[in-house]
């Protein structure tokens, strides 16, 4: 039982550490798992609900399209790479349309090759070439416009946005700032993660843009190649420099400058309050930022309104007329795989990363994780998993089970409704999965606990209570803890009488007597079991057995009364048995007659042996009391003798005869004790009624002093069907005895236990007890 304890506090130990556990690795975050799991999270609510495309053009008044330089533009314009002259027809054809910004998405790192200097020095390689020649080629490219700085041009007509790609390789290249970045609240650099180098697109194209901005696309927190956020800020070494869809908002509002606001830690604490960029305001406009300046991209399926082929701007198609008052990103995803990139939703071109940003920035659209979202949902697993383990603890697998279920429900419910109506990005799985983790432990230690506390059950009690009891007990083995517990009881002790005598015909005969003694204790635990009791112990030729304990029955005291009207019955098959064996054996035969004590009252019980050896027992007043019956039982003549207390909860349902007043320490009031002579079946019966009659009147004539009238009643008692031979003896020598030596003037007919006791007083009867023949009415 000491094991099933400390394995009980194991269950407990182990669910709190492994929640403990996981609340760490929630805020700690080793080896970003608890991050990659919140990303899959998020990615999976993207995939159930994207963004519904709206055009922002019919909310905003600005629309956001990318001309794409597809396959099909270059079946009908030339082959790729294009001259840089042809990007710069397409800038003056967007201009043309009324765009409000030209942004473009890949950065223009090398001059181009087909411009006609560069070409000569493709040439100059040529072995082939005498100097004449190279001195011809030299002039003719002189009087040829460079296509870069025709480019160059047709930037500077307009509001264009050039960009250059950040890189992880050192170089000490510095970004062409358009706009100054301030910050307020504390500096920037402290939370914009550093790049190492960059690749810029050629100097004299970005100096002549309006704006330069960074093309990168970030996983965010994940550590994956799925990208979820567009940084709106980012640092080269020290500098910081806008994003591209940041600075292309910049340029079409006309803004003279990007203004961060940033929150620093309180006191080095920054838990609920996330530290860093909060926000970044632009001109009029204000957007939301993760702290190291990114934005939550909430996809949308593909929009066909949101690209346009460049053959049918630079073919002046009808619907190159949606590029009025657009932000315009230019692109050519015939570059192949790094004009990709991967979204929650699958692949997708690189530039509609940015131009989703730039939607969601003009619409008002933000995902966005609340600095309180993991403090909450820490808080969250905190209070359920304590709910789970103390349910686990005090009602079991079942309760915690049903509980879990329902936190689970919610926490899914929870993040689920705070995606689709608020666009919170709450992560109900790590909860989940700690609530998950916390119970698996804690009800697997339960499984492993319950069932060693099967087994001991079992092992203790099969043999003690009835099969249905100890399922029971099994069920609630609470019941069977060793801890001592008060509880009324029903005692019933019984002996076999003068066992001595009846063991001294066997002589030696050792295994002859363990033979008698089981023959004895078989019949009669049945008898205990078959009624719902406990066999508590075997002693000699007697037992004990207790009723109510440890599984409780209402109706206790009458199952122990029947169960020793059995007892006595089963009595006479055991003495045929024994009575055949003796004269095999032979050897002289003695009868076996039983006495019987049963008293009700308080008990402790548990387990009564010690610490390493467990042995549930009772012990208190009705369990001395039983014992003191059976031996008193003896001296009175009926085999079962019944308490005051005991009888006083049976007296309407069985044939019970006052043959006693005693006195016994703790008691003010006279112990009234009874003989349980027969079931409801006889207390019907007239001439138990007549017995039961003349027993009133000898007790009063007793009492009263009435020696004369006393004898008479005696004499009248044994001329009745059912009389006591042994108690009218016991009562004429009480008598003879009062009449030499009168008691005190306050006696009423109560005498001392010790009397009765005694071994010079005590008449032993060997054989059967006192019948109590009522006609055919059943003993």
């Amino acid at each position: 039982m000491k094991t099933i304890q400390l394995l009980r506090r194991l269950a407990a130990a182990l669910a709190s550490l492994a929640l403990a556990g996981w609340l760490v690795l929630m805020q700690y975050d080793p080896a970003s798992l608890a991050t990659s799991t919140r990303m899959a999270v998020f990615d999976t609510y993207q995939s159930l609900s994207p963004r519904p495309y709206r055009d922002p053009a019919v909310t905003t008044g600005t629309g956001v399209v990318y001309v794409d330089v597809d396959r099909a533009s270059l079946e009908r314009l030339g082959p790729w790479p294009w001259p840089r002259t042809r990007f710069a027809t397409l800038i003056d054809e967007i201009l043309d349309r009324g765009a409000r910004a030209i942004v473009f998405e890949m950065p223009f790192e090398w001059p181009d090759a087909t411009s006609p200097g560069e070409a000569v020095q493709e040439w100059l390689v040529n072995p082939d070439l005498d100097i004449e020649q190279i001195l011809r080629l030299q002039e003719a490219a002189t009087d040829l416009p460079d296509h870069d700085a025709v480019l160059a041009a047709a930037i500077a007509r307009g509001p264009v946005v050039t960009s250059f790609s950040l890189t992880d390789r050192q170089n000490a290249l510095i970004p062409v700032a358009k706009a100054p970045v301030t910050s307020r609240g504390g500096p920037l650099a402290d939370y914009i993660p550093a790049r190492a180098g960059m690749s810029p697109s050629l100097k004299s194209l970005e100096d002549a843009a309006a704006g330069n901005g960074a093309d990168t696309l970030s996983s965010g927190p994940g550590n994956d190649d799925i990208i979820r956020q567009v940084p709106l800020l980012e640092r080269v070494s020290t500098t910081i420099v806008p994003g591209l869809a940041l600075e292309a908002v910049r340029v079409a509002e006309n803004a003279r400058g990007v203004l961060a606001f940033v929150a620093q830690p309180d006191a080095e604490l920054s838990f609920g309050r996330r530290p860093g960029l909060q926000r970044i305001v632009v001109g009029s406009k204000e957007f939301p930022t993760d702290a190291d300046g990114g934005l939550w991209l909430h996809y949308t399926d593909a929009a066909p309104n949101r690209s346009l082929p460049a053959w049918k701007v630079l073919g002046r198609h009808p619907d190159a007329a949606r590029l009025s008052n657009a932000i315009v990103f230019v692109t050519a995803t015939v570059r192949g795989s790094e004009a990709f990139v991967t979204s929650p939703l699958g692949d997708i071109p690189r530039v509609e990363a940015h131009a989703q940003a730039m939607e969601q920035m003009l619409l008002g659209h933000y995902l966005w994780r609340p600095d309180w979202a993991q403090p909450a949902e820490q808080v969250y697993l905190l209070i359920t998993g304590v709910i789970v383990l103390m349910l686990l603890i005090v009602f079991g697998t079942v309760w915690a089970a049903l509980f879990g279920i329902v936190a689970i429900a919610g926490a899914i419910w929870g993040g689920w409704f705070a995606f689709t109506s608020q666009l919170w990005l709450v992560d109900p799985a790590l909860p989940v999965i700690g609530l998950l983790l916390a119970f698996l432990i804690g009800s697997t230690m339960n499984l492993m606990r319950r069932n060693m506390t099967d087994k001991f059950i079992r092992a203790q009690f099969a043999d003690r209570l009835p099969p249905k009891q100890v399922s029971a007990l099994a069920r609630n083995p609470s019941a069977a803890a060793p801890a001592g517990r008060t509880s009324v009881v029903t005692a019933l002790s019984s002996d076999v009488r003068a066992f001595h005598r009846v063991a001294e015909t066997f002589g030696g005969d050792a295994a002859s007597l363990a033979k008698l003694v089981n023959h004895i204790h078989e019949p009669m635990s049945k008898c205990v079991l078959r009624h719902d009791g406990m066999v508590d112990r075997f002693v000699g030729g007697g037992m004990n057995a207790l009723w109510n304990a440890p599984v409780e029955r209402d109706d206790h005291t009458v199952q122990a009364c029947q169960a020793a009207l059995r007892m006595v019955a089963e009595i006479e098959p055991v003495n045929r048995s024994l009575e055949r064996e003796a004269r095999r054996a032979h050897r002289p035969f003695i009868p076996v007659s039983m006495s019987i004590g049963i008293e009700r009252g308080d008990a402790v019980v548990g387990n009564l042996g010690a610490e390493h050896v467990y042995d549930f027992s009772a012990i208190g007043g009705a369990v001395n009391e039983a014992q003191v019956l059976q031996r008193l039982s003896r001296r009175y003549g009926p085999a079962i003798i019944v308490g005051a207390v005991a009888r006083d909860e049976v007296k309407g349902r069985f044939a019970l005869l006052e043959i006693d007043q005693l006195r016994l320490d703790g008691r003010l009031d006279p112990w009234r004790v009874y003989a349980l002579l027969g079931d409801p079946i006889m207390r019907a019966n007239p001439k138990f009624k007549a017995l039961e009659e003349a027993h009133a009147a000898l007790f009063k004539s007793y009492a009263a002093r009435d020696w004369p009238a006393a004898r008479a009643v005696i004499a009248q008692c044994r001329q009745l069907s059912g009389a006591i031979p042994t108690l009218y003896d016991l009562y004429e020598e009480r008598i003879a005895r009062h009449q030499i030596t009168p008691p005190a003037d306050d006696w009423k007919g109560v005498h001392e236990i010790a009397d009765l006791l005694s071994p010079a007083k005590s008449r032993v009867a060997i054989g059967k007890p006192e019948p109590a023949e009522l006609g055919d009415a059943p003993v």
